[in-house]
């Protein structure tokens, strides 16, 4: 586990530097709350959805432990906020290298914590 850990961490610096675990589950549910407006199939924005819930719920439980006030408010503010920050750059974001950084960093995040997404 801790050998995971340390690859884990030296692979994703970058995406997540100087963000709490909670704030980097909040990006990974706003980068997939904001694929979700881009996509046209239904069956597609349905499974961002679910991503995007599954990475809200673990990050409102991050958050707890972390001692966060109001966790879930907290949570849910800055995935909207962080939703529009990946808005604002537009359809061409999901060519970038930040967004397949971050959509890397999310997978394997999310493999570690068990968050199991079907997107």
């Amino acid at each position: 586990m801790r050998t995971t850990w340390i690859i884990l961490a030296g692979m994703l610096a970058a995406p997540a530097a100087a963000q709490s675990y909670s704030e980097s589950m909040a990006e990974c549910a706003a980068i997939h709350q904001n694929a979700a407006q881009w996509v046209r199939s239904d069956d597609a924005v349905e499974k961002l959805l679910i991503a995007t819930r599954r990475w809200a719920e673990a990050a409102i439980m991050q958050a707890e432990v972390e001692g966060i006030a109001d966790p879930e408010n907290v949570i849910w503010a800055m995935i909207d906020r962080k939703t529009g920050e990946w808005e604002a750059k537009g359809p061409d974001v999901f060519t970038t290298e930040e967004f397949h950084d971050w959509v890397a960093y999310c997978r394997a995040f999310g493999q570690e914590f068990g968050i199991v997404l079907d997107a």
